[in-house]
């Protein structure tokens, strides 16, 4: 009896958990953000410092101490201008994102180039990225 109990019991849960599976209870949301539309035109202190204050300023920001690369990217004017250890590139050159030295890290499938770093615990979404 206990063994029929215990069988019906196992059929009951794993029906439930079918059902749980097609009703996409293990299913992540949609993120919205992620297939949001670009804007036409991206405004450095709107779309961009945003991203760049949650993901890069510990190590590109305000405080001289921890920044990195002698790259600070909190001031729209340092973004632009060129890299201080790096002569002829910039961190960010308008309307050609395949010449700014940020997206070739952004997109580099190398770890050693990649930013933000894989030991940071932080990394850019889709959106974020285009």
């Amino acid at each position: 009896m206990k063994q029929k109990i215990g069988i019906i019991g196992i059929l009951v849960g794993l029906i439930g958990l079918l059902y749980a599976f097609k009703s996409g209870a293990f299913s992540s949301p949609k993120d919205a953000y992620v297939d949001m539309k670009l804007p036409d035109q991206v405004d450095y202190n709107f779309h961009i410092k945003p991203i760049l204050s949650d993901n890069c300023y510990t190590c590109h920001g305000p405080d001289a101490n921890k920044r990195k690369a002698g790259l600070r990217l909190d001031l729209a004017k340092n973004a632009y201008s060129e890299l201080p250890e790096s002569p002829g590139e910039f961190p960010i050159v308008v309307g050609k994102p395949n010449k700014s030295a940020i997206y070739e890290h952004i997109i580099s499938e190398n770890p050693d180039d990649l930013m933000p770093p894989p030991d940071s615990k932080l990394a850019l979404n889709s959106y974020e990225k285009n």
